[in-house]
């Protein structure tokens, strides 16, 4: 993990959007170290858990630094991040809604704590990990939403989206913008003044095709936040929450070739893969890759060390494979660490921290 690659993503993320609030995704790498680089840069954080809120406050990250963003969740779990003072808190449906309501033994409804924000569904064109279906509002289910905001006096805090994971098209965040807008709209024919704006994350990183820069992505973003403005409205809270973004390119995935076998396809077993690191290959992530050996290449069906038939990657052009050839996967700081279980026994990586990686080839001489 190169510390410079980190730091240097947030200050290009916060020139992209001045006026934004940071809010690092934590569940894309939650390594302590992580954390402390991005506190220092005056980093807010966002988390799906109880668990990862406490994470943050045990690592002198304030309360009111923190957002949660999981849209369903334990009414437990609302009411102790809001015992811990964690007030940002997102929901997509009217069941969400009534765990904000009081209950038996309750001295007051939770709504009157909370700052609620809606997540609505946006297009996720361009998206390498599409988010939609099993969370966010769709256009017609708002009424719905405000009129129980209204009738139960709950207050809408804000609108939040997330244009899907590796968002590699400028026009997923044109579109949802442009519901956004709709929706603060319709919210305010309910009598509900939303004030914050969330616009979650899915900034895209070099993975070999061509994506879009958090510059040109934050053009999209403050114009309509400059039309709105035109139109009377100026959000007081602007929230933006970077995951693969920050760490992503940050970190280099190394590994070896442990087996090849030959059949009706080669396939190469490597001593990482789904279950250990590699789980985004599953649904279409692949890495630009770099590999310790110069031989001619041909097509190896890439794979992990499990006996289990699902811990197959994807297929690649590599150096004829032998065991204990390298390879890197470059880009792999996200989604990497955080995904991998003990299954079979295989660990998942180790995470090894430089202050700056100036050429990748020579993590070769590490391994």
């Amino acid at each position: 993990m190169d510390r410079s690659r980190i730091r240097d993503n947030f200050l290009s993320l916060r020139k992209a959007l001045p006026p934004f609030r940071i809010a690092y995704a934590i569940k894309s790498n939650s390594h302590p170290e992580i954390i402390e680089i991005l506190k220092k840069e005056g980093s807010h954080f966002e988390t799906a858990s109880i668990a990862e809120i406490e994470k943050l406050l045990a690592l002198g990250v304030k309360a009111n630094e923190i957002v949660l963003s999981n849209p369903v969740k334990a009414a437990d779990a609302i009411r102790r991040a809001l015992e811990h003072g964690v007030a940002i808190q997102s929901f997509d449906s009217v069941e969400e809604l009534e765990k904000f309501l009081p209950h038996a033994g309750a001295s007051t409804p939770l709504s009157h704590r909370v700052r609620p924000q809606l997540r609505i569904v946006v297009p996720n064109e361009g998206s390498m990990w599409p988010l939609t279906g099993k969370f966010g509002a769709d256009e017609e289910l708002w009424p719905a939403i405000f009129s129980y905001m209204k009738e139960n006096s709950i207050p809408l805090d804000g609108i939040t989206f997330h244009p899907g994971s590796q968002c590699e098209t400028i026009s997923g965040w044109d579109s949802a913008m442009y519901l956004t807008w709709r929706c603060i709209e319709i919210s305010r024919e309910y009598g509900l003044n939303p004030t914050t704006i969330n616009i979650g994350g899915g900034f895209p990183v070099d993975l070999g095709r061509k994506i879009p820069s958090a510059a040109e992505i934050g053009k999209i973003v403050m114009r309509h936040l400059a039309e709105w403005e035109r139109k009377g409205f100026k959000p007081q809270d602007l929230i933006v929450e970077p995951g693969r973004f920050i760490s992503g390119s940050a970190g280099v995935l190394a590994t070896k070739v442990v087996g090849v076998a030959r059949r009706e396809k080669t396939w190469a077993f490597l001593d990482c893969g789904v279950f250990t690191g590699m789980m985004e290959t599953i649904d279409g992530i692949t890495y630009p890759m770099l590999f310790s050996s110069d031989k001619p290449k041909e097509t190896v069906m890439l794979c992990g060390p499990s006996c289990d038939s699902v811990d197959k990657m994807y297929e690649a052009q590599v150096p004829t494979a032998k065991p204990g050839d390298a390879i890197l996967f470059l880009s792999a700081g996200a989604y990497t660490s955080v995904y991998a279980s003990e299954f079979n026994g295989f660990l998942g990586p180790q995470m090894v921290f430089l202050d700056k990686i100036e050429k990748p080839s020579d993590l070769f001489g590490m391994i």
